[in-house]
């Protein structure tokens, strides 16, 4: 009797299929879950990283997990909301401060004469009349009014982000080493090549974060002092304005450089004026960019132009949480590929000759 002819695949092909296909579905539709929150999850990690030291300080005094946890979590939330909070104060101050100018020069006749003497623009504000200008403000009041629902869903989708950074913040340093050995657990290698990547990941982060503090405050600093040298109002104020900007991504400091460059030049003070626009074409932008490419870079272990490109890409892609997890992604990809390598040299015959005679 002649046997049945064998199946290219096991008895059990079709069940390891259906389960393959139906594990793929289920990591999809999880990402499309997290993708909404995927920048306060982001973050939330980012900043439990940055911020363990402080809560392992933390656990020595308090031994309670959840206190501990709750402390460190309120100090970090304090540490960010408290200066972007009184530079918010500060700036509303100053923009009040100028709104009363700017009325008390138009009801004198006096806005055009300064208006006049902007670069490109300011003959053809000069040219507008009192109730013309007017016109406009309300003109343009109105369209910022038709889309305040776009700017009602941005702030409450900013405060949705902050409520999950703070809330996975708190478990993250609560219960740092269970999420660590599960991140471990899932990955398909041995520990000692998994410790390698989670500590990738982890320097990444770091590099990440203190890169663009350092060149915030690089960028603050000098832009306060140049402030100060050319005679410019609050040059301590704004330059804490430039490094809280310099921070977020696609904004900067040229949201204060430009107009600082255009009242300059209203004055006709244009030495003052030239300084400020060559150092917001320089220190503000490839000059901060080269030092964070090298301090990331020093700190991954990656050249600076990789990372730098990881972290354009990576807000491309991403949005702002793209500044953590474009660098964190090619460090990781990096790790990965040193597995292989390290992998290739223990099967080679070289290799292995060298390990017998040693």
């Amino acid at each position: 009797m002649e046997n049945p002819p064998r199946m290219p695949f096991g008895p059990g092909w079709q069940r390891g299929v259906a389960l393959a296909l139906l594990t793929a579905i289920g990591l999809y539709l999880c990402y499309q879950i997290t993708l909404p929150f995927l920048p306060g999850i982001t973050w939330a990690v980012a900043l439990a990283i940055v911020g363990l030291p402080l809560h392992q300080l933390i656990e020595r005094t308090i031994k309670n997990r959840n206190w501990a946890a709750g402390v460190t979590t309120t100090l970090v939330v304090l540490v960010i909301a408290i200066p972007v909070g009184l530079v918010t104060i500060q700036l509303a101050a100053e923009t009040t401060r100028a709104t009363t100018i700017v009325q008390e020069q138009a009801a004198n006749g006096r806005w055009q004469e300064h208006a006049a003497r902007i670069p490109y623009v300011g003959e053809r504000i000069a040219q507008l009349e009192p109730d013309e200008l007017e016109a406009q403000i309300r003109a343009g009041a109105a369209r910022l009014a038709n889309r305040s629902l776009g700017v009602i869903e941005g702030v409450m989708g900013g405060v949705l982000q902050s409520l999950v950074a703070v809330f996975v913040l708190f478990f993250c340093f609560r219960d740092r080493h269970h999420l660590i050995n599960e991140v471990k657990r899932l990955l398909p290698l041995g520990a000692g090549d998994s410790d390698r990547i989670v500590q990738r990941a982890k320097d990444a982060v770091h590099a990440t974060v203190y890169g663009t503090l350092l060149t915030a405050a690089i960028q603050g600093i000098s832009g306060g002092l140049l402030f100060w040298a050319v005679g410019l109002p609050a040059p301590v104020l704004w330059g804490a304005i430039m490094f809280v900007l310099g921070v977020l991504p696609f904004v900067g400091a040229f949201l204060v450089w430009v107009p600082a460059a255009l009242f300059l030049a209203s004055l006709e003070r244009w030495g003052a004026a030239g300084a400020v626009v060559a150092w917001g074409l320089t220190m503000a932008g490839p000059v901060c960019n080269y030092i964070y490419a090298c301090a990331a870079g020093d700190r991954m272990r990656i050249h600076a132009v990789p990372t730098l490109i990881a972290f354009i890409g990576g807000l491309a892609a991403f949005g702002i949480s793209g500044m953590v997890l474009g660098p964190c992604i090619l460090a990781v990809t990096v790790a990965l590929l040193d597995v292989w390598r390290f992998r290739a040299a223990e099967n080679s015959p070289s290799f292995a000759a060298e390990g017998e005679s040693s």
